[in-house]
């Protein structure tokens, strides 16, 4: 294995099938080293630069993505990083560490004397920011629906990314070297089908904030075309000609960064995957530890309306502060994102009908309980890690419908697990009241979902298939080309 994780094969954009759509790639650790030596500094200073370029609350997926030799450089961090700043320079990430993170995290963050809206105020609220950021009251029926969206257009082409320039005025302090997002490329979907979806995901999130009553919130029962759950809102939906289908997916997580750099063509950007590999800590024949990159999980759900652009939601515990629906508003990076060329890894199953309804179901129960635990607790990022990371959430959801999951690495611990039980049950006491069977189904996840920290003979081949299950077919990744060849 090369001595880069992050090292790309020469030959991906050529495998590409549609020449127009190919994007010259540039590993992490080239634009680095190119960027020191222009910048003529050591790599001690320019990662101080760097990490001062990107927001604090973005270090920590930063710190774990750079090459181990730039991670191990002295830097610039808050103080209360410091300690996990080591701990990330001299290795990689595993299960068992981003477990004690999260568990941690809690308490090494220090308190918040102004917190922030909690996530039980996220998931409830009644209005909404656009891609653009301009406020909005949420939508009552689909005629408000569209024309809100429409109302929103930017003036500016409607599938362009935000600040997307040629030549280098205005990017990062790295002398305009590495802009940490991704220039030249564009969005998949346009303005106001990204707009659409912002909306939507909120209308998800109010309706299963009604589970919880008005009384407890102060707010009244919230209706959509009608409908008070999100359940009928999707049988209203099919009811005038939608198409709605959800599906597990993963992908390799970014953390919402992207990196680009300027090629030697002055017109074109390459564009930098960004990806935190980590130790699995399972083996190979070989006994070498197997390493892979961590995914990002979610359950995504597809409204097709009879004509007009699909609808794209995903549901997960996410760094936003909630546990609930984000909008699917993805530039268009096909070595990450391609729904259909396999950089996108599907589960087997596709949740239609009853199963659909009963996966909206669990969405609305687990969002009443990790909200209402994230909130009450005053846990940081809305209990982010702590109750669950996106891959957590999103196992517990698939264990609870198919009786298995096929994502890994799980960290949420026996504490936090215990936890939520005990949230559940005091939400039934008061009055809270779900449907009977995403209760039972809900708490057979937490009790028997796996959990990667330690395994067994007995837990080791199925760790295994689902260590695997969750790597893409298709990558630039030499190290999941790797993991794809002992797949097969």
């Amino acid at each position: 294995m090369h001595h880069d994780l992050l090292a790309l094969s020469s030959s991906w954009n050529l495998s590409q099938t549609n020449r127009s759509t190919r994007v010259p790639l540039v590993s992490l650790e080239e634009a680095l080293e190119r960027s020191s030596l222009k910048k003529g500094i050591s790599r001690r200073d320019f990662l101080a630069a760097l990490l001062k370029d990107v927001q604090h609350q973005r270090l920590l997926p930063l710190l774990a993505m750079l090459p181990r030799r730039w991670r191990q450089e002295p830097a610039s961090l808050p103080e209360h990083l410091r300690g996990l700043g080591i701990l990330l320079g001299e290795g990689l990430m595993s299960p068992l560490l981003l477990a004690a993170f999260a568990d941690d995290l809690q308490h090494l963050l220090p308190q918040r004397t102004n917190p922030r809206r909690s996530a039980l105020d996220l998931w409830c609220q009644r209005n909404y920011n656009d891609p653009g950021g301009q406020q909005w009251p949420l939508p009552e029926g689909l005629d408000t629906w569209k024309s809100q969206a429409t109302a929103s257009l930017y003036p500016q082409n409607q599938h362009s990314a935000p600040n997307s320039r040629t030549g280098l005025a205005g990017l990062s302090s790295l002398g305009g070297e590495i802009a940490w997002s991704n220039h030249g490329l564009s969005y998949l979907q346009s303005a106001e089908a990204r707009h659409r979806n912002q909306q939507m995901a909120q209308v998800f999130n109010v309706l299963g904030s009604n589970l919880l009553g008005g009384q407890s919130l102060n707010l009244d029962t919230y209706r959509f075309e009608g409908q008070s759950c999100g359940k009928d809102l999707i049988q209203c939906l099919q009811s005038k000609g939608w198409t709605c289908q959800a599906r597990v997916r993963t992908s390799v997580a970014s953390f919402g960064l992207g990196a680009s750099t300027p090629s030697s063509d002055s017109n074109q950007w390459a564009q930098i995957p960004l990806a935190v590999p980590y130790r699995t800590g399972l083996q190979e024949t070989n006994q070498k530890e197997i390493n892979a990159l961590l995914p990002h999980a979610c359950l995504e759900l597809e409204l097709q309306p009879p004509e007009d652009e699909t609808v794209l939601l995903q549901y997960y515990q996410g760094t936003e502060g909630l546990n609930g629906w984000a909008a699917m508003n993805d530039l268009d990076r096909p070595w990450q994102n391609g729904r259909s060329n396999g950089s996108v890894q599907y589960s087997p199953t596709v949740f239609r009908d009853q199963q659909l309804s009963d996966a909206i179901e669990l969405c609305e129960l687990m969002g009443a309980i990790h909200n209402s635990e994230a909130s009450m607790e005053n846990l940081h990022l809305g209990g982010y890690g702590a109750i669950g990371f996106c891959i957590d959430s999103t196992a517990l959801l698939e264990y609870a419908l198919t009786g298995q999951t096929n994502l890994f690495p799980l960290t949420l611990g026996g504490l936090w697990r215990e936890r939520l039980s005990a949230k559940l049950d005091h939400l039934l006491e008061e009055s809270m009241r779900p449907n009977e069977d995403a209760v039972d189904r809900y708490k057979g996840a937490l009790e028997n979902m796996p959990q990667d920290l330690y395994h067994t003979s007995v837990t080791r081949n199925d760790a295994k298939r689902r260590l695997l299950a969750s790597q893409p077919s298709y990558s630039p990744f030499l190290l999941i080309q790797d993991l794809n060849r002992q797949k097969s």
